[in-house]
């Protein structure tokens, strides 16, 4: 589920193509709700569902607990407007959903700040996360909160599962998330205050795409996605890729469901620019593209 307000076309379209290029090979449907009134989205395949709204939510935790509502599986997975998802995303989250749990999260991230890659960084990471719905039913959903909506679910999450809720220290290989602070022309709700009223977030977030519009850096009207990655992205892509020496792993498998057996693929995408290098200029050193092997998981991921 991807919540979008007057973002920059092109992170939009960035997180569009991160889901199209999944490497999960089950059924699997990206829901796009968008809410900025001032903007109609656009985009027409058969895995991308887009609901435009004219009136803004109340809050965030409404505005995300539509978007449950409106996914078709039972499988939910945050999908953030402005940040980067590698292939694996789904399939090794799937691969390591806990079923007695009712979720998984990998709390471990790449940083990019002004085309500088950092990290991994460890954080609440929300949008590495994925549950059942029946989880998130059994807590009540998110709360009406204008910001911290996120960190409060997981608290109650954990009161559920208790400890050991989330995937800690994973191999570099198994990072998928890049996580996007500096540089965007764009905003970061938290960074407009986190005990701030909703009303106040609200119009701060709102004053903010309004000089956005008049500044030209987003377009009233409709956007039609034509997603992709920027030139940054896909060259950091193609020069990150390295053979993976880890044996291969096989998820604990309960039930009939799970009676596969699934092997981590032999290359993955992995960082091969020093912490603090700029990815916009020339690679460190030159390695061929990465290719992952589709498997096979028999859930459906929203």
């Amino acid at each position: 589920m991807c919540l979008t307000f007057a973002r920059p076309k092109r992170l939009l379209e960035e997180a569009v193509h991160s889901f199209l290029i999944q490497d999960y090979p089950g059924d699997k449907a990206l829901l796009i709700l968008n809410d900025f009134g001032r903007q109609v989205v656009r985009f027409d395949h058969p895995q991308v569902t887009v609901v435009n709204v004219p009136s803004r939510f109340h809050s965030l935790g409404e505005k995300r607990n539509a978007a449950v509502a409106l996914c078709r599986h039972d499988l939910l997975a945050v999908w953030d407007d402005d940040d980067i998802y590698l292939p694996h995303r789904l399939s090794f989250s799937a691969a390591m959903y806990d079923e007695a749990k009712r979720f998984f999260k990998l709390s471990q991230a790449f940083f990019i700040n002004n085309g500088v890659v950092s990290g991994p960084t460890g954080n609440l990471f929300h949008s590495g996360g994925m549950w059942h719905r029946s989880l998130f039913d059994e807590v009540g959903g998110y709360k009406h909160m204008g910001t911290g909506e996120d960190a409060d679910l997981e608290e109650r999450f954990h009161k559920v599962i208790g400890e050991g809720k989330d995937y800690e220290a994973p191999k570099p290989s198994e990072i998928f998330y890049l996580y996007r602070w500096a540089g965007t022309q764009s905003y970061h709700v938290s960074g407009f205050g986190t005990h701030e009223s909703d009303q106040v977030v609200n119009a701060k977030v709102r004053e903010f795409a309004l000089h956005q519009l008049e500044e030209g850096v987003i377009h009233p009207g409709e956007i039609l996605l034509q997603p992709g990655w920027m030139r940054i992205i896909q060259h950091w892509l193609a020069n990150t890729s390295r053979r993976s020496k880890d044996p291969p792993y096989r998820p604990r498998m309960k039930g009939a469901r799970r009676r596969i057996a699934i092997k981590r693929p032999a290359r993955r995408f992995l960082p091969r620019y020093p912490i603090g290098h700029d990815v916009s200029r020339p690679p460190v050193t030159n390695c061929s593209r990465a290719t992952s092997p589709g498997r096979h998981f028999p859930w459906r991921v929203t």
